[in-house]
């Protein structure tokens, strides 16, 4: 990745609409029953339920230390990539956080009833969808632009992506979280992956992403 005005500007935008995005979502269904979104995606509950829970595993905090730990090891041994993997970690931490202020302006309840998991936090935004975006897809991003072989950079990209896609739907199929839970989730990562994107392209050296 390079340094660019213009991306980065139109990244700070996009990580704004997204945040704003994900408020608006909120706002619409935290005081509301399921909407039709919400009662379709309940289909999903109890599908594969060992994989769901492999998945939503992948997005607790000491899984996700130990990635971090290895991304940034393996970083520093390319000598590339350091300065990014810290500032997506950074992302991650700091969305988490912000995550839990919004479920905690929204005060939306869980739907109850999940299976093989206990949750005792809120339900708006779903902080796993969040970390989806953030951690996974931020990674992905800058494993596909790591000094690798091509098939292994493809093949660690394509890993990451199918994590980013299997977390969110895990916490549908375990009933841990509604529909619109996980839609305000990926629109919040969204957002703070856009500005970690954007930090990387202002604060990162080139030949340090």
């Amino acid at each position: 990745m390079r340094t660019d005005s213009v991306l980065e500007t139109r990244l700070w935008i996009a990580a704004v609409a997204f945040a704003l995005s994900a408020l608006a979502v909120g706002a619409l269904v935290a005081h509301r029953g399921p909407g039709r979104l919400d009662i379709a995606a309940q289909s999903l509950r109890g599908t594969a339920v060992p994989l769901a829970l492999f998945f939503t595993l992948l997005g607790r905090w000491p899984v996700l230390i130990g990635i971090g730990v290895v991304a940034f090891g393996v970083a520093m041994a390319l000598r590339a990539g350091a300065g990014a993997v810290a500032v997506v970690l950074g992302a991650q931490v700091i969305s988490q956080a912000a995550n839990a202020l919004v479920k905690l302006g929204f005060q939306r309840a869980r739907p109850g009833g999940e299976i093989g998991v206990r949750e005792t936090d809120l339900s708006f935004p779903s902080g796993h969808s969040v970390t989806a975006i953030v951690f996974f897809v931020g990674f992905a991003i800058l494993a596909w632009h790591a000094p690798l072989p091509r098939p292994w950079a493809a093949a660690l990209t394509a890993l990451l992506v199918a994590c980013a896609v299997g977390i969110p739907w895990s916490r549908l199929a375990l009933g841990a979280h509604y529909a619109t839970d996980v839609a305000g989730g990926l629109l919040l990562g969204a957002g703070f992956l856009c500005a970690a994107l954007a930090t990387v392209l202002r604060f990162v050296p080139a030949t340090a992403q």
